[in-house]
């Protein structure tokens, strides 16, 4: 809106009022764009579906968009609570840390008047279903039972849901995924009876989530899947970032935006594993989860462009030890300075040995043991390995602003998340949290520091820690 001028595309009037969608078309008044957007709709697009032997369906943009060009907005064809979370999770609208029960079938609720406990859409219909096989509640099993109560009373949205990928083939007798069936089937059997349906179905629909649904927020604990946002391919270093808002019907709502510029042609993309996280870690979790294996350009690199997450010290006191081929989880890895060589089980048992160490300490840490923990790790890894990262991140929220360790591990973490994560789509709280820490150490820009901090966290959800610490910071500067 405002700015440029263009003709209005209904009177053909001057008009400064821009689609916020394709940034091309112009009206001169609102009612004047509500008016148009039947004709307008199917050219707004500022993407395209596309299909290939290697990626299947993906998202290709057909025009040139800005950082924060909105991409795409859509509503789930299905949401639930989220198989993972923990957290008690309405089954009337989605809000977490809930006090009573349905009075129907027994499950968690915010309150005996929320509107979806007995709309028919929402809870109403599967509350009946709870009640008479009396399930006892388990946040797994929810979001499955719509997924099935949506083939039975509603085919034409289970025939657009069905269509994604599920990856059944992958998920035989053997596999965790099938495992985890069993459990949904086990509890959801009196029910697949009733609608003469076989296991075969759950499998599918299991398939479907695992694949397809993405954490939502708000609802917090929640989880939905999306006809064309679930299109966006997996990189490691994506362009797209994405969040979400309630509809008027209280249903997560995805809204797409561009991460940095994109060119024309360009693949839309997002992340499906953890930043933080080495090649290895990524490729293991992508192939477990998503049933791929990532060819990223950070994921060829031995440095992950330099980042060196994954990176080991050589005993010989000069060099870095990485891997031959980043890409071959049996590669050797060798020192780039010296004839130094380590086999990838011995990377391997080492990385998961100091990991297990991390956790421990984590999950009681104090100053002291955080600090003479992440010494011992900079003996035998790079300062920008995953495990010194995080362990610094904890460190430096207990050190005082004199201490000049704490300085220098938010030098590290910055330089990290700022080749990793540049535009802040995956890291900003994380990243905050650190300018905030390094805003307080002597002969710093504290307001520079605390106002990139609040940049950062401009997109985070209301009331979330993102959001919390913004105010935090504003209240501060």
């Amino acid at each position: 809106m405002g700015g440029e001028q263009g003709i209005c595309a209904v009177c053909g009037a001057p008009a400064n009022l821009r689609c916020t969608g394709c940034r091309s078309t112009f009206y001169c008044r609102p009612e004047h764009q509500k008016q148009d957007w039947s004709n307008h709709k199917s050219s707004c697009r500022c993407w395209s579906i596309q299909d290939s032997s290697s990626l299947g369906r993906h998202l290709v943009a057909t025009r040139d968009l800005e950082r924060d060009d909105l991409i795409m907005s859509e509503g789930p064809i299905v949401f639930g609570p989220g198989a993972h979370t923990d957290q008690r999770v309405c089954v009337g609208c989605g809000d977490a840390g809930v006090p009573i029960r349905c009075p129907g079938c027994g499950w968690y609720a915010c309150r005996l008047s929320c509107n979806g406990l007995l709309d028919d859409n929402r809870h109403g219909f599967e509350c009946k279903l709870l009640e008479k096989a009396r399930i006892i509640p388990r946040c797994d099993i929810l979001l499955p039972l719509r997924m099935i109560i949506l083939k039975k009373r509603n085919p034409k949205r289970w025939e657009i849901l069905s269509a994604l990928q599920s990856h059944e083939e992958s998920r035989g007798p053997g596999t965790e995924a099938h495992e985890e069936v069993e459990a949904v089937f086990q509890q959801l059997e009196p029910i697949l009876q009733a609608f003469s349906m076989g296991r075969d179905i759950l499998s599918k629909v299991c398939g479907l989530i695992d694949v397809n649904a993405l954490d939502t927020n708000p609802p917090e604990g929640s989880a939905g899947i999306y006809q064309t946002a679930c299109l966006l391919e997996h990189q490691c270093m994506a362009n797209t970032r994405h969040g979400f808002v309630l509809d008027s019907k209280g249903r997560p709502k995805i809204v797409v935006k561009a991460l940095r510029p994109i060119k024309m042609g360009e693949h839309l993309s997002t992340t499906y594993t953890h930043v933080l996280w080495a090649t290895r870690a990524r490729r293991e979790h992508l192939l477990a989860t998503k049933y791929f294996s990532c060819r990223c350009e950070r994921c060829k690199d031995p440095t992950e462009l330099g980042s060196h997450l994954g990176t080991l010290k050589c005993p010989c006191g000069a060099g870095v030890i990485l891997p031959k081929d980043p890409l071959d989880s049996g590669t050797e890895w060798s020192c780039d300075l010296c004839p130094g060589l380590l086999t990838s089980q011995e990377v391997f048992e080492l990385t998961e040995r100091l990991g297990e160490e991390v956790e421990n300490v984590m999950a009681s840490a104090t100053k002291d043991r955080l600090s003479d923990l992440h010494s011992r790790l900079l003996v035998l890894l790079h300062p920008g390995h995953q495990h010194c990262i995080a362990v610094g991140h904890s460190l430096i929220q207990l050190l005082s602003p004199e201490d000049p360790k704490k300085l220098e591990i938010c030098r590290r973490i910055l330089e990290t998340t700022s080749i990793l994560d540049p535009h802040g789509g995956r890291l900003a709280l994380y990243t905050a949290v650190a300018l905030r820490e390094l805003s307080s150490c002597p002969g710093e820009d504290t307001i520079t520091h605390l106002n990139r901090a609040v940049e950062l966290l401009r997109h985070e959800p209301a009331r979330s820690p993102g959001d919390n610490l913004k105010k935090l910071i504003l209240s501060e500067l």
